[in-house]
């Protein structure tokens, strides 16, 4: 019987959570690429240091959006291909070895890898397909499809045409500037091969070739003191209003949630910041909807082909 596995990154429901959440994330050797005993360490240090603070900002939009957006997504996705839809999680419970031992439990033995990532990344993706791999050798044997990247699906590029559009309409823009965000990566994994930044911009080039409208590509929420791709979305948006641009509409063409990066480091951050600029005449953001039927019918299409 076939099932689906619905992967995303987790979030933290509570302070102890979030510790474990930031415990669980720099230990990737995907996200932190060091020698296992310095990555333990480390990752360690930074979850004691980091997760007061972080679990402020989350306390501040309300807790994490992931979790319920991403049971919804499975719960309808369920509903519309008529499949049987597990969420996991890579950094808070449930877990992937954890779900797919039930999904084998339950009967299923095959099994469709479906990230809520649409841009393959080795921070992402990569990083979920060896979860799946180690918790695979603990199963009897079972068939394992995996879906790498969906960000330039037909149907996928749609429905976030129909978001932008519709955002514009609502908003009474006649001509704003496009500024795809994506969640920036560390320089080091760019130049070891991922291509990551190429498949967001290809995507972006995509959406507003689509919708003859204007554009530009910046990527977000970096931390720490390496190099990461850019621009980085705060700074190119100070560039653009600088420069006289007057309508700015930000899209997060990486995320399929709302999340701490959409919600507090775009709409706190900059949209709530610079709509009492006066250099600028409008700003805002296209929200991501929970479980839009457009995205689930996506997803669908998706699994299928």
């Amino acid at each position: 019987m076939k099932g689906v596995l619905l992967v995303n990154m987790g979030g933290p429901q509570s302070i102890e959570e979030m510790r474990l959440f930031l415990k669980n994330m720099f230990s990737d050797k995907y996200i932190l690429p060091l020698p296992s005993g310095l990555r333990q360490f480390v990752a360690y240090m930074i979850a004691k240091k980091r997760y007061p603070a972080s679990w402020e900002k989350y306390q501040l939009i309300g807790g994490t959006p992931i979790i319920k957006h991403t049971e919804a997504t499975a719960k309808a996705l369920q509903q519309t291909a008529k499949i049987p839809v597990y969420p996991a999680y890579s950094y808070t419970p449930p877990f992937i070895s954890d779900v797919m031992h039930k999904m084998n439990k339950d009967g299923i033995d095959e099994i469709i890898i479906l990230t809520m990532y649409p841009q393959a990344s080795d921070t992402t993706t990569t990083s979920v397909f060896a979860d799946v791999t180690k918790a695979t050798k603990k199963l009897p044997p079972v068939t394992i499809r995996k879906i790498c990247d969906y960000s330039a699906h037909p149907a996928f590029l749609d429905y976030w045409q129909i978001l932008i559009e519709n955002h514009i309409e609502q908003e009474g823009l006649k001509d704003p500037l496009l500024l795809f965000t994506a969640h920036a990566i560390p320089l080091y994994g760019v130049r070891k091969g991922d291509k990551y930044p190429d498949t967001v911009r290809h995507m972006a080039k995509r959406l507003a070739d689509i919708m003859n409208r204007r554009y530009e590509v910046a990527f977000q929420s970096r931390v720490g003191p390496v190099k990461w791709v850019g621009p980085d979305t705060d700074d190119h948006l100070e560039e653009l209003v600088a420069g006289g641009e007057k309508n700015v509409v930000l899209i997060p063409i990486s995320f399929t949630t709302e999340c701490l990066e959409t919600t507090y480091d775009l709409n706190i951050k900059l949209v709530d910041i610079y709509k009492e600029d006066e250099r600028i005449q409008h700003i805002s953001r296209v929200e991501i909807p929970s479980a839009h039927p457009l995205f689930i019918e996506s997803l669908k299409k998706i699994i299928n082909e």
